[in-house]
């Protein structure tokens, strides 16, 4: 498997997070998985980010949650270097069910 390059698992990550939080199930199940690898803290984070959005502040909410989390998913995976892989396998799953949804 090639070496994953850290920023681009955190943009993905990111704009995953975002897309996922346009849908509370997709939110939940998220905020599932990442309250499970990285602690409590991230869960919240992911619903609070469904809420923001949820409020309708259109296309300017979407990108500042998408920097946000872009940020903290950079922070974690330089704090938790065993956390990118698994990252990065979710991203590309939750990318893959999303697309299918649609």
């Amino acid at each position: 498997m090639p070496t994953l390059h850290v920023p681009r698992v955190a943009w993905d990550g990111a704009r995953v997070i975002v897309r996922a939080c346009a849908d509370r199930d997709w939110a939940v199940w998220f905020a599932n998985w990442i309250n499970a690898q990285a602690g409590p803290p991230f869960g919240q984070l992911v619903m609070q980010t469904r809420t923001r959005l949820a409020a309708g502040y259109g296309y300017e909410a979407a990108a500042l949650e998408a920097g946000r989390w872009r940020v903290r998913l950079d922070d974690l995976m330089a704090q938790r270097p065993d956390l990118v892989e698994p990252l990065a396998e979710i991203v590309r799953e939750a990318t893959q069910r999303l697309r299918a949804a649609a």
